[in-house]
């Protein structure tokens, strides 16, 4: 168990104790003063019995005669009653002292006449005393012991053991999700990305659960990145192997065969362009993640930039029949960046122009629901596969691969159009339709 078990522990041992201990004593000392109080004196047949021969004694042969009775008696009987004989001057006869709160109830019960457990008596030599016996159990009986002969010792030990239980139970209650969460925050610090700590919550419901889901969360947010990351690096090394491997080829071959290095410097300058292309979108498309290019905002008319758009892909793919559609609409103004926009919607609708078949069209619309602009991009292609669809919007995935080796580009444009999107507070999905084709549905929020 760790410190923090210890200290919830004790703590609440102690609390629970002091607490349970103070308000107990409170209560019974209360209790047993006021019983007590009631019931200070002894009234009983054998008490009555007992006073009725000491007053005989006194009364007929005074205090020289109870000192034989009382030795008789003390032989006899090991615990003999705590009997008093008190003269007016409230002096016990035996030299003990005699509590004021003991000699307060006597004369009080004087006043009683249905009280017998006193007897008043006068000696031969005109001497009046005072006979009753006390509680034995009374705490006035008790004075100077260290505990009452009458302490409830159950009830104490039963507070004890309870109290340790319940301390430990909750102590261990508290913790025992905390290990688990610093377990797994360890196993993940060196390098355990598949660590997760809500299987081990055993259905509780309370804010140490939710930190608990929240790490699983950051766990997975961690380790998508990180995945992400790799394979993004491998993508960028296989991306920059190719151009880089016919760069050196020409040169070799420019070298080798020197009638051809006017070819050779042609292959040079087309791989550097590629190069190039490369990193301006890898560039791009890091910007975009730090969310660098969105610092400068400015409201404009997302119709007539979609407008734009269109009207470029429309003369792109004129050549093989492939007709873009826009049905212009009344303005809507957008607060954010004029240009990550126009490149992300571009980026979508060529590549709808890209994909879809010969003499066809793509059908671009743009609409207002009561807080956003939807803008949808479909084409008349061949579509993805439905398990593909959640990747269109990763790094280097190119759509159509099995069906086209030549297809342009690096597979970057959908994942810089997501991230551009996602900084406006936008959202991006892709569906097939039923007819056949993609449809690639983009929602921007209203100012």
């Amino acid at each position: 168990m760790g410190r923090l078990f210890w200290k919830i522990f004790f703590g609440f041992w102690l609390t629970l104790l002091i607490t349970g201990s103070t308000v107990g004593s409170l209560v019974w000392h209360h209790a047993k003063e006021h019983i007590a109080h009631l019931e200070i004196l002894v009234d009983h047949p054998m008490a009555d019995q007992n006073l009725n021969k000491v007053a005989q004694i006194l009364s007929k042969r005074g205090l020289d005669g109870l000192d034989q009775f009382m030795t008789k008696r003390e032989m006899r009987r090991k615990h003999p009653l705590p009997m008093f004989i008190v003269n007016e001057q409230g002096e016990d006869f035996l030299g003990r002292p005699v509590p004021k709160m003991l000699l307060d109830k006597v004369y009080q019960s004087l006043d009683e006449p249905e009280h017998t457990a006193i007897k008043q008596v006068v000696t031969p030599e005109g001497e009046k005393l005072l006979v009753f016996i006390p509680r034995r159990d009374h705490p006035v009986m008790q004075r100077g012991r260290l505990f009452p002969s009458d302490l409830p010792v159950l009830p104490l030990f039963v507070l004890l053991l309870g109290s340790l239980l319940f301390s430990a139970g909750l102590a261990f209650y508290l913790t025992r999700p905390l290990q688990h969460l610093r377990d797994a925050t360890q196993r993940f610090a060196e390098g355990d990305l598949d660590s997760r700590v809500m299987n081990k919550m055993a259905g509780r419901r309370d804010e140490i659960v939710d930190l608990a889901a929240d790490f699983d969360q950051m766990a997975e947010q961690v380790q998508r990145l990180i995945a992400g990351q790799q394979r993004l690096l491998n993508d960028v090394s296989h991306e920059l192997r190719s151009p880089l491997a016919r760069l050196q080829l020409a040169v070799e071959l420019g070298r080798q065969q020197p009638e051809q290095s006017e070819a050779m410097m042609m292959r040079v300058e087309k791989e550097s362009q590629r190069l190039d292309t490369l990193v301006g979108e890898l560039l791009t498309l890091s910007r975009l993640e730090a969310a660098v290019e969105h610092d400068e905002q400015d409201y404009f008319d997302v119709t007539g930039l979609v407008s734009l758009i269109c009207s470029d892909a429309a003369f792109e793919g004129n050549e093989l029949g492939k007709s873009v559609t826009f049905e212009a609409g009344p303005e809507y103004l957008l607060k954010g960046s004029i240009e990550l926009l126009r490149r992300a919607i571009e980026n979508i609708i060529r590549n709808a122009v890209f994909y879809t078949a010969d003499n066809s069209q793509v059908s671009v619309t743009l609409l207002q629901s009561a807080s956003a602009l939807i803008l949808t991009v479909s084409d008349e292609g061949q579509g993805v596969k439905e398990a593909e669809l959640s990747q269109l919007f990763l790094p280097f995935v190119r759509m159509g691969h099995e069906q086209n080796s030549d297809i342009p580009g690096y597979g970057l444009g959908l994942a810089i159009a997501a991230r551009a999107i996602s900084l406006h507070k936008g959202t991006i999905q892709a569906t097939n339709r039923k007819e056949g084709g993609l449809c690639i549905t983009v929602t921007l929020p209203l100012v």
